[in-house]
């Protein structure tokens, strides 16, 4: 049972990020409403509601939402999923490399990880974007109230977000030690 409760859950992932990429719908949101925040001047913040992409079915459903920042001064731009599953479904235990190719368009080289920040598991790439400069970028990931049995494991609630700038790395750092998530 636990297995068809994670099957179900991927599933559901897998519904409304694929969705969410190919038709970048959603529902915009109020910002204050979302439980992520970006308490940092000079930051334009949109905030999306990807939660009605997605059915409910008989073991549970997903939340998901997604704050986007851009700040043109600091030459920064942050996207963070909070995403949560309702009910008996989890999101099912993968790697931060993974995670990110899953939810975000991202060219990734020189992957590495890093030292935890702010109580984010952390990583370091590069951004070649087709046609733009390299940028230097961050992934970071938070995994919350866990969830296992039958051999399967996984969380109820994830926070999974990138950061990239032209300029220095630290900077970005120096960012996320400011965003407000749950489980930190």
């Amino acid at each position: 049972m636990r297995f068809v409760k994670c099957l179900a859950a991927a599933a559901l992932l897998a519904i409304v990020f694929v969705t969410a990429a190919q038709a970048d719908e959603g529902t915009k949101m109020d910002c204050a409403d979302l439980d992520v925040k970006i308490p940092v001047p000079d930051f334009d913040v949109a905030c999306t509601d990807f939660s009605g992409v997605v059915s409910a079915s008989s073991l549970g459903r997903l939340k998901a939402e997604r704050l986007t920042a851009i700040s043109e001064k600091q030459g920064q731009f942050i996207a963070v999923w909070d995403i949560r599953t309702l009910g008996a479904t989890y999101i099912p235990r993968g790697g931060l490399e993974d995670d990110v190719r899953t939810f975000f368009d991202e060219e990734m080289g020189e992957w590495k990880s890093a030292a935890p920040v702010a109580d984010f598991e952390l990583a370091q790439y590069v951004n070649r974007r087709a046609g733009g400069n390299e940028e230097e970028c961050i992934a970071f990931r938070r995994q919350m109230q866990r969830r296992s049995g039958g051999g399967v494991s996984g969380f109820a609630r994830m926070v999974l977000g990138i950061a990239c700038t032209v300029s220095a790395r630290q900077e970005l750092i120096e960012t996320l030690k400011q965003i407000e998530a749950p489980g930190g």
